[in-house]
């Protein structure tokens, strides 16, 4: 089976039999998570915004993870002692049943999961795929999103838990969640936008709450 990054999001739908949906009530409790941040996120995150302001159109994709990405995500600390912990640019896999009733595997390597596990992911929760600059004819940030989620809510083996994720173009940012045969996108979030990347953090903020229930 071809890995993550071949994947595009039509072919995710049709392979494996997942409908997108224009709304879904995960999604709805997703943003209407409100919270306030503490004074260090709500100082670094300006500071990292004013940054990311000045060099957006200029970064490439390592630029936009090392310098903006992986430190917001930073304010949000997903880790917890012999629990869970955040995994960069690890390979991820798991068997799972097509449309049609046939076993396949899904591999690929992933620019982030958070997830159970010391050395090796074991329970996913939240991905993160890797920054595009831009969508073209050959990345599908989305599809290749997808295809992880479908392969860590496999690897859950029958938990049905909820499968969380996030990709980039630029400085937008787009949300999805996974249920059984379901999937749906939140509109895209700007943050070069202050009101928006304050709810960039509040959903990040979300998902480790989630995470921290379910462990």
């Amino acid at each position: 089976m071809k890995p993550f990054e071949k994947w595009k999001t039509e072919e995710v739908e049709r392979t494996f039999g997942i409908q997108y949906k224009k709304t879904m009530p995960l999604m709805n409790d997703w943003l209407a998570f409100e919270q306030e941040l503490t004074a260090k996120q709500s100082e670094i995150s300006e500071e990292l915004r004013l940054f990311l302001s000045d060099f957006a159109d200029f970064w490439n994709e390592e630029d936009m993870k090392v310098f903006f990405i992986v430190p917001i995500i930073q304010l949000v600390n997903f880790y917890s002692p012999e629990k869970y912990r955040t995994f960069m640019e690890t390979t991820f896999q798991a068997e799972l049943k097509d449309a049609q009733d046939n076993s396949c595997i899904l591999r690929g390597r992933v620019e982030m999961v958070v997830a159970t596990g010391k050395q090796d992911p074991q329970t996913p929760f939240f991905f993160l795929n890797e920054y595009k600059a831009q969508i073209n004819i050959v990345s599908d940030p989305k599809g290749q999103l997808l295809a992880a989620m479908l392969a860590a809510q496999a690897k859950n083996n029958g938990l049905h838990l909820p499968i969380y994720g996030l990709y980039n173009i630029r400085q937008f940012w787009f949300f999805l969640t996974l249920q059984g045969k379901e999937y749906t996108t939140s509109k895209a979030f700007d943050a070069t936008d202050k009101l928006a990347l304050k709810k960039i953090i509040n959903l990040l903020q979300y998902v480790k709450n989630h995470i921290e229930k379910n462990i």
